[in-house]
């Protein structure tokens, strides 16, 4: 069965929304879905199924793929390299990280080319993931 990118990238952005471990999303390749744990939010779409067989393949975390703090170092080294003491000074501190990073690129007009640069790159990873791991994608 084939899976649906919005639904890698869903499932991806659930696993990421919190810290590695705390989410945990599983694609199916015979079922073509994907089952969601989360202790901390009391959901558990696994039970009944044996999600460490081959079958399964554990959604990444954005970290797993270099697509968090890395991505905005990234774009920063690309587009603002003389901000890159002060980003990587932002991310000492996870929990304002984003949000300062966002503000600085406001108010450079950056904020959307941020934005595509993310969503682009994001995809790339992921699909080229789905690749590797043999899951396939409806397009």
């Amino acid at each position: 069965m084939k899976l649906k990118y919005s639904e890698i990238r869903m499932a991806f952005d659930f696993v990421s929304s919190r810290d590695q471990g705390d989410n945990v999303a599983y694609a199916s390749r015979d079922e073509g879905e994907i089952y969601y744990y989360s202790e901390v939010l009391g959901l558990d779409e696994t039970r009944g199924r044996d999600v460490h067989s081959s079958n399964f393949e554990i959604i990444p975390h954005c970290d797993t793929l270099n697509l968090g703090r890395e991505l905005a170092f990234d774009f920063i080294d690309e587009r603002l390299p003389e901000q890159y003491a002060a980003v990587r000074d932002f991310f000492a501190d996870e929990e304002t990280a984003g949000r300062l990073l966002k503000d600085m690129l406001e108010s450079r007009g950056l904020l959307q080319d941020w934005n595509d640069y993310k969503a682009e790159k994001v995809e790339r990873v992921l699909r080229e993931w789905c690749s590797q791991k043999h899951i396939d994608l409806e397009e």
